[in-house]
């Protein structure tokens, strides 16, 4: 098969689609092509980004919804994209990354935390090469931190502007006297020392369930979590426990965790926090009392569930 006639083929049924709104019929008889050939050629050029939607963001939050949880959390900015009927975290991480996309107009140094909505968000990344973005993590556990293999097409690796300063840690250590001696360790303590600098910080925010991060990656049990649930535990950044008000909890746990202190967050400009699906509703209003980010991004039904 030739790629260059094949790419050529697609990137015309994708703008005769797209551009001139013609239906799939209209460009088969066009391009005499049969209209299975069509919609395989649509699905090529969603699938290699030969087409990248943007749709604008302002648009799609419902604007007395946005005020009243500006106002309500005191959050510079909240993005509420329409309730996924299955992956939520889909939705916000394609907004997120638009988000972080729109706002990088120089060169720029942007936190990292970790989970799969802050993965998946970098995954969709595609930032022009004329900046240069460097990357800086939050917690140690860097596997935490790269795109999925969902997005093979992502450029986070690739683009030669991007630059990576991952803490070389686990996230979670044995010992209290571990952690405290690797936060003093030069390679890490330098790395620390760069978070006050950032223009951006994206987090993610956990709950306490068998989907959370933490319990996937075998580091804390189910078990464990119901005992800090029974402490008033109501969700996690960076690995760190608070309640429903964002009171961080006087957890042992918290002193084997090699992460940023989250109270830093709250010094920081442009703490982005990707959340969603109704099961983070207590987790996110924790997050948000605890005045910890400035800006959210979440789908319309936890939204709603911010103000009952």
């Amino acid at each position: 098969m030739n790629m260059t006639y094949e790419k050529d083929i697609t990137v015309k049924v994708a703008w005769k689609y797209y551009h001139e709104g013609l239906t799939q019929t209209d460009i088969a008889k066009a391009l005499n092509l049969s209209r299975m050939k069509v919609i395989k050629y649509l699905e090529f050029a969603r699938s290699n980004n030969i087409i990248q939607f943007k749709i604008d963001l302002e648009q799609i939050s419902e604007k007395d919804l946005q005020a009243k949880l500006i106002k309500k959390y005191n959050l510079d900015d909240i993005y509420i994209v329409p309730s996924a009927n299955e992956d939520s975290v889909d939705s916000i991480t394609i907004a997120a990354a638009q988000y972080i996309e729109d706002r990088i107009t120089s060169d720029t140094m942007i936190n990292v935390g970790y989970g799969e909505a802050v993965s998946r968000t970098l995954g969709r990344l595609h930032i022009s090469t004329k900046y240069k973005v460097t990357f800086v993590s939050l917690s140690g556990g860097v596997k935490f931190y790269m795109p999925t293999a969902i997005d093979q097409s992502s450029d986070y690796y690739t683009n030669p502007n991007y630059n990576h300063y991952i803490l070389p840690s686990p996230l979670m250590v044995s010992t209290d006297s571990l952690r405290s001696n690797l936060i003093h360790e030069k390679p890490i303590k330098d790395i620390l020392e760069m978070i006050p600098y950032s223009n951006l910080t994206v987090i993610g925010i956990g709950a306490l369930n068998e989907k959370a991060t933490l319990v996937k990656e075998g580091l804390v049990s189910l078990r464990e979590m119901e005992i800090f649930k029974s402490y008033g535990a109501v969700g996690d950044l960076l690995s760190q426990f608070y309640d429903i008000n964002g009171s961080v909890l006087d957890l042992k746990l918290h002193n084997r965790i090699v992460s940023t202190e989250i109270p830093l967050l709250k010094t920081l400009n442009n703490v982005v926090a990707v959340a969603g699906g109704i099961d983070k509703k207590e987790a996110i209003i924790g997050a948000l009392k605890g005045g910890y980010i400035n800006i959210l991004i979440t789908d319309e039904n936890v939204a709603r569930s911010l103000l009952e």
